[in-house]
């Protein structure tokens, strides 16, 4: 612990705020103090913290002025309001709800996708993360941007529970049960259910045919990238754990190996093997914030390939990651 740093949580104790609390308990620069917030819909009263429970405070009622820094990590409707607060009492935010997406002066950061970004969000009083979707998509792509294979990208991603919120995940196990029973599964957070089940549209349908979370993902990954890449997203049924399947055109003469040389000296962990028990998928990956890739073939005029990560721990550590430039701990993060 570097100093005496408090460091705000909104939505603690939902999937991504916990998750959020667990990675700022392990930091190198960890904060003396966690301050945990929740809406009125939250039942939880506390959350884990330096081996101690640590009091949920009402966060209609919360005092923001004291905090070095407030992380958020609520439901997009909920997000600006709160936002708004901390910047009046003088608190930097790093939002993780994409609310600031619009928001042209907000920085949208993660730490391993550019330092020079990294340094612009330091002057700022709102850095924003990318989703989930985002982070995995732009991970895996940005080696093949680099080298200058961006003419045509597409990604198919499968969402978790863990996408929607604590309850969703929650509801998902008693849908199992449910069925597995016999009997009426609850359907509130799915109304259509989604166990035992995928659902093709995530988010609200749009004019246009693509969701309002799939132009999410388009967005971030033109500002991260700078270049388009074509998004679908489908809810899948489980828990955690964020997988891809990405269709890059490579030119003829690139062969399989070249790209495979570009995504490892990215840093990326590329399964080159076919035994099934290693190749990354949602339950493997859980824990790891980096993706995995497997999968690296060659098909007409592209190359595909196939890659997860843990969407929660991911998240949860380019936030933290961004909390620590802010607040001046990157050598010791």
């Amino acid at each position: 612990m570097s100093r005496a740093l408090r460091v705000g949580v909104a939505g603690a104790t939902g999937a991504l705020g916990k998750e959020v609390v667990a990675v700022l308990d392990a930091a190198p620069w960890r904060p003396e103090a966690v301050v945990p917030f929740a809406g009125p819909a939250s039942t939880v009263p506390f959350v884990e913290y330096g081996g101690s429970q640590v009091a949920v405070d009402d966060l209609a009622q919360a005092d923001l002025a004291g905090l070095d820094l407030l992380i958020v990590a609520l439901p997009r409707a909920l997000a600006p309001e709160v936002i708004a607060r901390a910047v009046r009492d003088g608190t930097r935010v790093v939002d993780l709800s994409g609310s600031q997406l619009e928001a042209l002066d907000v920085p949208l950061v993660a730490p391993w996708l550019g330092l020079d970004a990294l340094g612009e969000a330091r002057a700022r009083d709102v850095v924003a993360v990318p989703s989930g979707p985002g982070l995995l998509l732009a991970t895996v792509l940005r080696p093949l941007v680099d080298a200058g294979w961006d003419e045509e990208l597409e990604a198919q991603v499968l969402v978790p529970a863990s996408t929607f919120g604590r309850d969703a995940v929650e509801e998902l196990s008693r849908q199992v049960v449910a069925l597995f029973n016999a009997a009426p599964p609850p359907r509130k957070q799915f109304p259509h259910g989604l166990a035992f089940d995928l659902l093709p549209l995530v988010g609200e349908l749009g004019a246009t045919g693509w969701t309002s979370e799939e132009v999410r993902v388009v967005a971030e990954l033109g500002r991260l990238l700078g270049v388009r890449v074509d998004v679908s997203l489908v809810a899948a049924p489980v828990f955690s754990g964020l997988s891809a399947t990405v269709r890059a055109y490579v030119p003829d003469d690139v062969a399989v190996e070249g790209v495979v040389h570009a995504l490892t000296e990215a840093g990326l962990e590329v399964a080159t093997h076919g035994d099934l028990r290693r190749l990354p998928r949602p339950r493997r990956v859980e824990g790891s914030p980096w993706p995995q890739v497997a999968r690296v073939r060659r098909g007409a005029g592209a190359v595909h390939l196939w890659a997860s990560m843990d969407n929660l721990r991911a998240v949860a550590a380019a936030a933290v990651g961004v909390a620590a430039a802010l607040l001046g701990e990157v050598e010791e993060a």
